[in-house]
C-alpha cells in the first residue's frame, strides 16, 4: 500500500466535486510547441506536447489542444487527449485507516451504474498514488483518473481523457508518456510569509510564573515539560527531575508538586481512564520509562527499561506520549536512536505496558529526528512532528496517511511540540523569534497557517518572563475551549513559566510589549499622552491612538453645544482587520448617551464594516467625551470628529 496518501483522500470530498464539474478557466495561455510546462505557484511541471496550451488558475489547469480545451470548459468531451489537474488540500472526511483509500478513488467515477475498476497502486512522475481506468460509453470517454499524494503533504486529482477509438489508437499510450514526465514540488511563496503573520493580537489569560530554586530551603530542580489537564480544572505539568507540578487551569494558581519517585526525569504526561497520569520518564537508570501515577501522586505501576529490545527504550527516551482515552484505551510513546533494530520506533502499549505495536517511524518519514506526538482522539490520527522531518499524519494502525503536511510552511523551523485543538486545527511550537523560529503556528487540519503567537523573551526587562514572552517551549496543551498551555524553563535565568492565551482576542493581561519595564510603576510618559490616554480634540480635527491590553479606553474631550449634530469615525489603521473599534458618547454628567460599534453595510469609502460611524445630535452646552475603546482585537486607529447639519 502506498504509504502517503491519508492527505490525497481526506481532501477528497471537496476535490472530487470541483473535478468532475466543468473547470471554469481562464483562457489558455499560449505554449511554443514542445516545450516543458512549469507553474511555481501551483508546484508543477510536465512536458506539453506539440500544439498543446495549458489554461490555469489559481489550483487547477488543463492541457490539451486550443479547441480541446474550449470543449472541455464548454462541458463537452474533447476530440483528442485532454489533460485535468485539480490540486487540493488536507481536508477532514473521518478517513482513520489507510486500507479505505482506494475505496474512495471509485468516487471519482462518474454515474452510478458504473461498477469502477479496482484501484491499482501507480507512480505518476514524482509522486505516488492510485488509479482506475474507466469508459464512459454514453459520454463516448475513456479517461484515467490517478490520485497522487504530492509535495507538501497535498493531493493532486490528475485526469486523462478522450474518445474510446482516440485513446485506444494512441492517446492512452500518449498519456502514459505525459504523466511520466509530472514533476510536483512546493508551491513557490514570498520569503516574508510568516513575517506578514499578525503575532501580537493574541491574548494572555494567566500567567504562572516560579522563580529559580535555591539553597537552603528550596531544594527541588524544576524544569517545565509537557501539560495534560483533568475535568477538575486541574492542569498537570511534567517537572523534570522536580516531579509533577498541579496548577488550577482556570486562575494560574499553583496548588501543589507531587513526586518526584525514584529518581525520575519527566519530561511529558498525558491523561488515561480513571484520571491516571501517564509520565515520560528520562532517567538513566529506570525500570519505568513509562510511569502512572493518581491525581493525589500515588504512584500505581510503570514499565519500560533501557535497551534495544523490542518495547524497550533509548538513552533519553521517550520524550513524547500520548494517551488514548476512548475504549479500552492505550499508550503512545516514541523511542529514538537504537543503534540496532528499528531506529526511530512508535510503540502502542495497552495501559498496563503490555507492547501491542512497534512501527518504525523511518517507514512514515526518513527524515524525522526530535519526534512529538499528539492524539486527535475524534478522527482517530496521530500527528507526528520533528525538529526534521516536517509534520505528518498515521493512523492507528500506523500507516502512514500523510507526509510532510505543510512542508512549504516549515522551511527553516524546527517544530519542538505539537497540540490539537477542539476545532481539528494543529498547534505546533517552535522557537520563538531571535532562536530562529515564529513562535506558535496555528495550522487548519489541511495545513494552511491561520495565526502566529509569541513574543520573544527580551532580558533586558529582567529575568522573569513577561506575558506572551517565551524562548522554546519544553511543552503544550490545547484545552476544551481553545485556550493553549504552554510550559518552559529558561536556562539562561532558571525560571519556569506556564502561560494560557487565545491565538486572537483580548485576555487578561498586557503583552510583554504593552507593559514598562517595572509593572508596579507608572508609564514613563505623563498622564495627557495622547497614544496611551486620548485628550482634546475639536471640530474638525482627526486624532490617532493605539489600544491594547494596558490601554483599552481613551478618552478624547472636545466643547459643544446645544443642538450641534456630531459625526464621529473610528477606523482601525491597521487594515487588516486587527482592531474592532467601539465609540460611547458621554454627557456632562458622565452618562453615555450614545454608542457605535460596527457601521455595517453603511459603511462608506475608506472603512470597513468593523468600522465605527456615530452621529448624534447634543442635548446641551458642555464638555463631552469620546471614548475610543474596542470591541475585540488590539492596535492602531484613527478617530474623527465633525459637526454636520
Amino acid at each position: 500500500m502506498n504509504r502517503r496518501l491519508y492527505h490525497l483522500l481526506s481532501s477528497i470530498g471537496m476535490v472530487c466535486a470541483v473535478f468532475l464539474s466543468g473547470l471554469a478557466v481562464p483562457a489558455a495561455l499560449a505554449q511554443n510547441a514542445g516545450e516543458r510546462y512549469e507553474n511555481p505557484s501551483m508546484g508543477i511541471a510536465f512536458d506539453l506536447p506539440d500544439g498543446w496550451a495549458v489554461a490555469a488558475e489559481d489550483t487547477k489547469l488543463i492541457a490539451a489542444a486550443p479547441a480541446d480545451i474550449a470543449a472541455v470548459q464548454a462541458g463537452s468531451a474533447p476530440q483528442a487527449l485532454a489533460m485535468r489537474i485539480v490540486i487540493g488540500e488536507f481536508n477532514e472526511l473521518g478517513i482513520t485507516d489507510a486500507t479505505q483509500l482506494p475505496d474512495l478513488l471509485a468516487r471519482l467515477v462518474p454515474g452510478s451504474d458504473i461498477t469502477p475498476p479496482p484501484a491499482e497502486q501507480t507512480t505518476w512522475g514524482n509522486a505516488s498514488g492510485y488509479q482506475m481506468v474507466i469508459t464512459v460509453a454514453k459520454e463516448n470517454l475513456t479517461t484515467r483518473v490517478g490520485l497522487l499524494a504530492i509535495a507538501g503533504g497535498r493531493v493532486a486529482v490528475v485526469r486523462g481523457m478522450a474518445p474510446p477509438a482516440v485513446w485506444d489508437s494512441g492517446a492512452g499510450a500518449q498519456f502514459d508518456t505525459l504523466v511520466q514526465s509530472l514533476e510536483f514540488s512546493l508551491p513557490v511563496r514570498d520569503e516574508n510569509y510568516l513575517e506578514r503573520v499578525i503575532s501580537n493580537d493574541g491574548g494572555v489569560f494567566w500567567h504562572y510564573q516560579s522563580a529559580p530554586p535555591g539553597p537552603p530551603d528550596d531544594w527541588r530542580l524544576v524544569q517545565g515539560g509537557g501539560l495534560t489537564y483533568d475535568m477538575f480544572d486541574i492542569l498537570y505539568m511534567a517537572a523534570g527531575p522536580g516531579g509533577v507540578l498541579a496548577i488550577n487551569q482556570t486562575t494560574g494558581e499553583s496548588i501543589a508538586y507531587m513526586g518526584p519517585w525514584y529518581d525520575g526525569n519527566f519530561v511529558d504526561i498525558g491523561i488515561g481512564p480513571r484520571t491516571r497520569l501517564y509520565l515520560a520518564n528520562i532517567a538513566d537508570e529506570t525500570l519505568n520509562a513509562i510511569m502512572v501515577i493518581d491525581r493525589a501522586g500515588n504512584w500505581a505501576r510503570g514499565w519500560g527499561i533501557r535497551g534495544d529490545g523490542d518495547g524497550q527504550f533509548a538513552p533519553n527516551m521517550p520524550r513524547s506520549i500520548a494517551v488514548t482515552t476512548t475504549g479500552e484505551g492505550e499508550v503512545w510513546a516514541v523511542s529514538e536512536g537504537h543503534p540496532t533494530g528499528i531506529r526511530n520506533r512508535l510503540y502502542r502499549f495497552d495501559l498496563f505496558g503490555n507492547l501491542r505495536q512497534t512501527i518504525d517511524l523511518d517507514a512514515v518519514n526518513a527524515d524525522l529526528s526530535g519526534i512529538r506526538i499528539a492524539l486527535n482522539e475524534t478522527t482517530g490520527a496521530l500527528y507526528v512532528v520533528g525538529a526534521t522531518g516536517n509534520l505528518n499524519v498515521v493512523d492507528l494502525n500506523g500507516q502512514a496517511l500523510v507526509t510532510n503536511l505543510a512542508q512549504e510552511i516549515l522551511v527553516d523551523q524546527t517544530p519542538v511540540d505539537i497540540a490539537i485543538a477542539p476545532n481539528g486545527n494543529i498547534v505546533l511550537a517552535v522557537p520563538a523569534p531571535g532562536l530562529g523560529g515564529f513562535g506558535f503556528l496555528e495550522l487548519s487540519v489541511a495545513g494552511q497557517l491561520l495565526d502566529v503567537f509569541g513574543l520573544p523573551f527580551e532580558r533586558e526587562f529582567g529575568e522573569m518572563f513577561r506575558p506572551g514572552e517565551y524562548r522554546q517551549a519544553g511543552g503544550m496543551i490545547i484545552g476544551p475551549d481553545g485556550k493553549v498551555y504552554f510550559a518552559e524553563t529558561n536556562p539562561e535565568t532558571s525560571y519556569t513559566q506556564v502561560q494560557a492565551f487565545l491565538f486572537s482576542g483580548d485576555g487578561r493581561l498586557p503583552l510583554g510589549d504593552e507593559m514598562v519595564v517595572d509593572p508596579n510603576q507608572p508609564p514613563d510618559v505623563p498622564e495627557a499622552d495622547p497614544v496611551l490616554n486620548g485628550g482634546a480634540i475639536a471640530y474638525g480635527e482627526t486624532v490617532t491612538g493605539k489600544l491594547n491590553n494596558r490601554y483599552p479606553v481613551h478618552r478624547w474631550t472636545f466643547e459643544g453645544s446645544a443642538g450641534d449634530h456630531v459625526v464621529i469615525t473610528m477606523l482601525d489603521a491597521s487594515g487588516i482587520g486587527m482592531l474592532d473599534p467601539l465609540v460611547n458618547l458621554v454627557d456632562v454628567d458622565g452618562r453615555i448617551i450614545a454608542s457605535n460599534d460596527d457601521v455595517g453595510q453603511l459603511a462608506e469609502a475608506g472603512m470597513s464594516e468593523r468600522d465605527v460611524l456615530l452621529e448624534f445630535d447634543l442635548p446641551s452646552d458642555g464638555v463631552y467625551t469620546i471614548e475610543a475603546t474596542r470591541f475585540g482585537g488590539r492596535g492602531d486607529y484613527t478617530l474623527t470628529l465633525a459637526s454636520g447639519s
